[in-house]
């Protein structure tokens, strides 16, 4: 078998633009960056967010990473990580009344790319430097709970690792990061989220009493002598192995249609060197996609070793998973940009263009290069693990001339909102709303620009928040036709308000979107006097609710059974 499926010769070098604009001219890719505080300030301050999202669409991209876990701290209010340690995100962010998330959020879906929360520390609290102590509030707190990593000579951190790192063995430490990465999702319409090579566990750690304990207790061995002892090797693996599949289980629990990404270590190094099995991770189909870190100085030693990383995705049965990054600086050595667009012709012809695409890091190489990426690239192109439009431009919103807090705006489509507006130089979310197509107005007050941006946390009517809109929603509304119920008064609670567009009170219109929004692969029979009599309403107001035929799939013969219990 071939691995790397095209020639290479001088010829295709001297001409590999036009030659990779046309293979790839025909499917999506995946063109991504990751953004970070650290370095150039492209959203550390908040004053250059806006332009750069806006610079990135530009060039070519269509997907951002973009950090929201950093050294013990997430970079948006979190109540997890404010019980923890007293602040609910980093400090300088408290300060400012700074949302991270939610800024970047708001910028890249107007310039209609796809948001990845980038949680990049992982397991790791703080980086403190070879021999360095903890000191952070996170990192102080897991030492005194015996739940940090030490090396054979008891250091939180030595030359072959500068981060003090949270005990993968340890459930309270895994619940802990499920528990950030659920918030996010919960409070912000997010695209995907992201762990790195910090999913994993330093090979030279591990000697601490609480993993000495936790090992030969589970095991049965003595504890270990070297760090390469295999048994204890596999042992450690596991134990990361077992957080990637708690998290994604929560993950696809809280929305089954969710993007979940990792981007580890190159097969070989991350195995030996941190413990994470990829492969492994790919044939459990635990992870959408895997970013390979393949960060090479030269396009030499890149060629060298992308075969073993096609491999390692080809022996697990998931080539199309497989996103290859690539680095802009690395071992200190910046690539010609033709390298970097050679790197990217090689990933979009590899194994007969099956990898989804590649993502550079991070987004100051793509600024530095932004003529050149811009000519290379050509055309826009869609991430090929999301629908086309996913992303919409966003509907903008005019004030009314009689009342400044009021704006106006033309729904095009039935759906789920974010209403964003910028109030004092600062986009920011003011809520999320249910709306149906029409003219809608608006109260924000203090804005001088209102836009809606589509919300894909749920669709309009899907109650229960499995994804789909039928029978078990049509319960929901049922049982609580008439109520008016608070936020966590119930266990049904949350719904009504999250989704309701009169939040609390459930009647008509919660009735209206399950009943137009009800999944097409349900038979069509519409009981409209069963649903009149359980409801109150006549059978003219049912069949108002109820769009045209061929439009929407109703109610299966089951119903009439379940409608008039409730009358009963």
């Amino acid at each position: 078998m071939s691995l790397l499926k095209w020639s290479i010769d001088a010829a295709i070098v001297m001409v590999f633009v036009g030659v990779g604009q046309s293979a790839r001219a025909q499917t999506p890719e995946v063109r991504a960056t990751w953004l970070t505080t650290t370095g150039v300030d492209h959203i550390a301050s908040g004053n250059n967010t806006e332009s750069i999202m806006g610079q990135l669409r530009a060039v070519g991209l269509n997907t951002v990473y973009v950090e929201s876990w950093k050294n013990g701290y997430t970079q948006y209010p979190s109540q997890t990580l404010q019980d923890l340690i007293g602040l609910n995100r980093t400090p300088g962010l408290i300060s400012s009344g700074r949302d991270l998330l939610d800024e970047t959020l708001i910028h890249a879906h107007r310039n209609n790319m796809q948001h990845i929360a980038w949680f990049e520390y992982g397991f790791s609290p703080q980086f403190i430097g070879n021999g360095g102590n903890p000191s952070n509030p996170l990192a102080n707190y897991m030492k005194n709970q015996g739940w940090l990593l030490q090396d054979q000579n008891g250091q939180y951190a030595n030359a072959s690792n500068a981060f003090a790192w949270m005990n993968p063995a340890v459930p309270e430490v895994r619940q802990f990061l499920i528990d950030i990465t659920l918030e996010s999702i919960r409070e912000y319409d997010l695209d995907g989220i992201q762990f790195d090579d910090r999913l994993s566990w330093p090979n030279e750690f591990g000697f601490d009493p609480t993993t000495i304990a936790l090992y030969t207790s589970e095991t049965g061995n003595a504890a270990p002598t070297n760090p390469n002892n295999s048994a204890f090797k596999q042992w450690r693996q596991d134990k990361v192995t077992l957080f990637a599949q708690e998290l994604t289980t929560a993950i696809r629990a809280e929305r089954p249609d969710f993007h979940i990404s990792v981007s580890p270590s190159v097969n070989g190094f991350a195995q030996d060197r941190f413990n994470a099995d990829w492969p492994e991770w790919m044939s459990q189909g635990l992870f959408d996609e895997t970013v390979v870190q393949l960060y090479r100085p030269s396009l030499a030693t890149f060629r060298r070793d992308l075969p073993a990383q096609l491999e390692a995705a080809e022996s697990a049965g998931a080539l199309d998973e497989l996103i290859v990054g690539i680095s802009f600086t690395a071992n200190g050595t910046t690539p010609p940009i033709a390298d970097i667009q050679q790197m990217i012709v090689d990933i979009a012809l590899a194994e007969n263009g099956q990898l989804p695409g590649h993502a550079m890091f991070f987004s100051e190489g793509v600024i530095d290069n932004a003529a050149s990426l811009t000519s290379f690239y050509g055309p826009d192109r869609d991430n090929p693990f999301f629908p086309t439009d996913w992303r919409p431009d966003p509907l903008v919103a005019t004030q009314d001339t009689s009342d400044p807090a009021q704006w106006d705006v033309v729904v095009t489509e039935a759906g789920r909102y974010r209403v964003i507006a910028e109030i004092n130089g600062r986009w920011q979310t003011i809520e999320s709303l249910v709306l149906g197509a029409g003219l809608a107005s608006l109260d924000v007050a203090g804005a001088t620009e209102v836009e809606l941006l589509v919300d894909r946390r749920g669709l309009p009517g899907d109650y229960n928040g499995d994804g789909l809109v039928g029978q078990a929603d049509l319960d929901l509304v049922l049982q609580h036709w008439g109520e008016t119920v608070a936020a966590g008064e119930s266990p049904d609670a949350q719904w009504i308000n999250t989704l309701d567009l009169e939040p609390g009170v459930i009647g008509q219109d919660d009735l209206a979107w399950v009943l137009r929004f009800w999944g097409e692969a349900v038979p069509v029979v519409a009981e409209v006097s069963a649903i009149a009599d359980a409801t109150g309403l006549t059978e003219s107001q049912v069949r108002g609710l109820i769009p045209e035929p061929g439009t929407l799939a109703l109610l299966t013969l089951g119903l009439v059974g379940l409608l008039r219990r409730h009358t009963a």
